[in-house]
């Protein structure tokens, strides 16, 4: 379900979620190999979703060159990129790349912040930590940092792995215990209460003003993008030894 194509006949890029439904309605109508996905520059048709969501995908007789994605997935990504839009910064979804080393990615969203390029990653399935690394360091090579949105059930043991990992490296088990990694932020993705719509996700005040605070996804890409989200030093709840985590600038970016 990719949101951007190509014109086949100029190269244009194009977003299916920013085209006003009348303009979709008649791209619709255009031969079948009008606009192309991906790399392989793929024949697509225009489709929308039963809630809305319009999308490209591969034409029949193509299958098989995109990876499925949830329509849940797609509208995290429309919405950080449209936040962080909103915000004055400029935001691409499924931005493509390669490492110097030739290795290919394709950020969720790819955002130029006042710190250089940034891939947010919404990641909603369970993923192995040597995936995690492998990921991040060839975003890494490729001179872009990156935030990973990690949905709140697969937290518990994406922690596990990352204690093992200090542990392998010879801290001790005490010293290894809510530690976070400097180049690999995983900040959690939580579902909407009964007051609120849509995805959330939990930051924590660098100012302590509040335990946490729940935030939309539009805010959390704007303030991303204007360096809000930082390597803090806080505290175990019982203040008895400093820990580093990742902490929210309120400064930089309001709440909502």
């Amino acid at each position: 379900m990719p949101l951007i194509a190509h014109v086949a006949d100029t190269g244009l890029e194009v977003e299916s979620f920013t085209t006003p439904s009348e303009i979709w309605a008649k791209w619709r109508k255009l031969p079948i190999g009008s606009f192309v996905i991906g790399r392989n520059r793929t024949p697509a048709v225009l489709k929308r979703s039963p809630r809305g969501l319009q999308f490209f995908a591969a034409a029949p007789g193509f299958g098989g060159t995109t990876a499925p994605e949830s329509v849940t997935h797609q509208l995290a990504k429309i919405k950080l990129a449209l936040g962080i839009r909103a915000a004055g910064y400029d935001a691409k979804v499924e931005h493509s790349g390669s490492s110097p080393f030739g290795e290919e990615w394709q950020a969720d969203v790819l955002v130029n912040s006042e710190a250089g390029p940034i891939a947010i990653e919404v990641q909603l399935s369970q993923q192995h930590w040597d995936d995690y690394r492998r990921r991040t360091e060839r975003y890494k090579a490729s001179g872009v940092s990156v935030v990973w949105l990690v949905r709140g059930t697969h937290l518990n043991a994406l922690s596990n792995s990352t204690m093992l990992h200090f542990q392998s490296q010879g801290l001790t088990q005490k010293e290894s215990m809510n530690r976070a990694m400097e180049d690999m932020p995983c900040i959690p993705l939580v579902e909407a209460t009964e007051n609120e719509v849509g995805q959330q996700v939990l930051i924590y005040p660098s100012d302590k003003s509040a335990p946490y605070m729940r935030v939309t996804l539009e805010v959390f890409g704007a303030g991303v993008a204007a360096g809000a989200l930082n390597l803090c030093e806080g505290s175990y709840l019982d203040g008895s030894e400093p820990r580093p985590s990742w902490m929210w600038d309120c400064t930089k970016w309001p709440q909502q």
